[in-house]
């Protein structure tokens, strides 16, 4: 596998705190398109800590219509296309609300850009992260539907893990 490692340096993008910000793109060159951006705080004697990252990634998404109960997972994807869409966008506490999430969002809406065949990106939230969905709609993302055939994998201690089943809000913003 082959990866790609660059660096962009921001300036005077509002981040509050932070007087310089850093966003850390690796592209994975593989079969689907993704992306995994990085945001990095720089402190005043240049050292840096990692206060966000999320991924947008090419997966098979139907949206034509709003999933139902008792519609598998997998007979969904018969009919799905590969679309864009933004996962595991998470920010550092004390650095929520400072834009972190917004340049986040922006840097995988900007990586889909150049994607061909791509005019949209997804955003997929679970349902009781009120934050991360206001964040998306602050951004220019719609609502449109919820699905409750997601599932989660849970760590139930060091040594086992399980699935759970989580409702997630599809969003979708019009590049």
């Amino acid at each position: 596998m082959h990866v790609l490692v660059y660096t962009r340096k921001w300036k005077d993008i509002k981040l509050g705190a932070m007087r310089k910000a850093q966003l850390l793109d690796i592209s994975l060159s593989t079969a689907d398109n993704r992306c995994i951006f990085v945001a990095k705080a720089m402190a005043a004697d240049n050292s840096d800590a990692i206060v966000g990252c999320c991924e947008v990634i090419e997966e098979q998404l139907d949206i034509t219509m709003s999933p139902k109960i008792t519609v598998s997972e997998r007979e969904r994807r018969k009919t799905a296309r590969l679309r864009p869409v933004i996962e595991n966008l998470c920010v550092k506490q004390e650095y929520r609300r400072s834009g972190v999430g917004i340049a986040l969002a922006h840097a995988c809406e900007e990586a889909v850009r150049l994607w061909p065949g791509h005019s949209e990106i997804f955003a997929q939230v679970e349902d009781e992260n009120t934050r991360a969905y206001h964040l998306f709609r602050k951004c220019g993302y719609q609502f449109l539907f919820a699905d409750p055939t997601c599932t989660e994998v849970v760590l139930e201690n060091a040594l086992f893990a399980k699935e759970v089943k989580v409702t997630k809000r599809m969003m979708r913003k019009f590049l």
